[in-house]
C-alpha cells in the first residue's frame, strides 16, 4: 500500500493491526492460546467478517491444538472503530471459550488509540482477565512513521498475573513495504519475575490486493501453563510467523497463517485459514 499520507484511515488502520499483533498479546498467551488477543482489522470499508480455524502440532507427548474463531468490526464513525472475536480452542488436552471487545479512537491527524479487553470459560491456558491498551504518535512531514506505546494487564485462571510495557516503532515507506520494531517488558507475579522480548516484522503490499507479513517475536518467558498441574517459568522461546492475507475481489479474501513456536520444553507447527468479508 502507497502511503503518501499516513494520516489517511487505511494507512492507520495497518499501523494499528501491525502493534497489536506483534505487541499486544502475551508471550505466555501467544504460545497457549493464539486466538486471544483481541484483533485490530480495520479496512477501508464499514466493516468486516471474518470466520477461520487453526491447527497445530507439537512436539512431545503433547496433544494437538484446535481453533476456531469468528471475528468482525465495524465503524461507528469515521472516528471510532469498535472490534470483536470469539474463538474457541482445544489445547494441551483442555478446551474453553475466549470473548473479546476492542475500540480504536482517531484523535487527531496525529495521534490514535486502541483498547480492549477479554475474558473466558473453560480453558486452564486461557486468561480469567486480560485488558489490552496502546497509544499511536505520527510523525515526519508525511506521518508515515508511527511510534506507540502501551501496556498489558494478563490474569490467568491459575498462579500468575502479567504486567507489561509495549514500546512499537512502524515506518512506511513510499514503495509496499512497511517494517516494525518492538519491545515488550514484562513483570510477572507471584515472585517478580522480569522477562522482555524483541519483536521484529517487515509487510510487503496493497490494501485490496494482498499483504504478507514476516514477523519474528524472541526473548524470554516467566511463565507458561502446560497442563493444570504443569508451568513452565523463566525460559526463551523463539516465535516466527508468516502471515498472508489476499483479497480474492474488494469485498472478499481469505487470510493464511503459519507458525513456528519453540521452547526448551516443545516446539509447535501451526497454520490457519480464515476468510473474511468487507462491507
Amino acid at each position: 500500500m502507497k502511503l503518501p499520507d499516513a494520516s489517511h484511515f487505511g494507512a492507520q488502520s495497518l499501523a494499528c493491526l501491525l502493534g497489536m499483533l506483534a505487541l499486544a498479546a502475551c508471550p505466555h498467551a501467544r504460545a497457549q492460546a493464539e486466538a486471544t488477543a483481541p484483533r485490530t482489522f480495520a479496512p477501508l470499508m464499514t466493516g468486516f467478517i471474518e470466520g477461520g480455524l487453526g491447527h497445530a502440532n507439537l512436539s512431545g507427548n503433547n496433544a494437538s491444538w484446535n481453533d476456531q474463531y469468528l471475528r468482525g468490526g465495524m465503524h461507528l464513525s469515521d472516528k471510532d472503530y469498535v472490534t470483536g472475536e470469539i474463538s474457541h480452542q482445544h489445547h494441551f488436552g483442555d478446551q474453553g471459550t475466549f470473548f473479546g471487545l476492542g475500540y480504536t479512537r482517531d484523535f487527531n491527524a496525529d495521534w490514535y488509540g486502541f483498547l480492549s479487553a477479554g475474558t473466558s470459560t473453560g480453558g486452564f491456558f486461557l486468561p480469567e482477565f486480560r485488558v489490552d491498551g496502546m497509544l499511536f504518535r505520527k510523525f515526519l512531514e508525511k506521518r508515515n512513521l508511527v511510534a506507540s506505546a502501551g501496556f498489558t494487564y494478563y490474569r490467568a485462571r491459575e498462579i500468575y498475573t502479567d504486567k507489561t510495557l509495549l514500546l512499537g516503532l512502524t515506518y512506511y515507506f513510499d514503495a509496499p513495504w512497511i517494517v516494525q520494531f518492538g519491545a515488550r517488558l514484562n513483570r510477572s507475579d507471584p515472585g517478580n519475575v522480569r522477562s522482555s522480548r524483541g519483536v521484529a516484522a517487515i509487510t510487503y503490499g496493497r490494501d485490496k490486493d494482498q499483504y504478507i507479513t514476516l514477523k519474528y517475536d524472541g526473548g524470554r518467558e516467566a511463565y507458561q501453563l502446560t497442563g493444570a498441574q504443569s508451568l513452565l517459568s523463566d525460559f526463551t522461546s523463539h516465535e516466527v510467523t508468516l502471515n498472508w492475507r489476499k483479497w480474492f475481489n474488494k469485498r472478499y479474501g481469505m487470510n493464511l497463517r503459519a507458525i513456528y513456536y519453540d521452547n526448551p520444553s516443545y516446539r509447535r507447527k501451526q497454520a490457519e485459514i480464515g476468510f473474511f468479508i468487507e462491507f
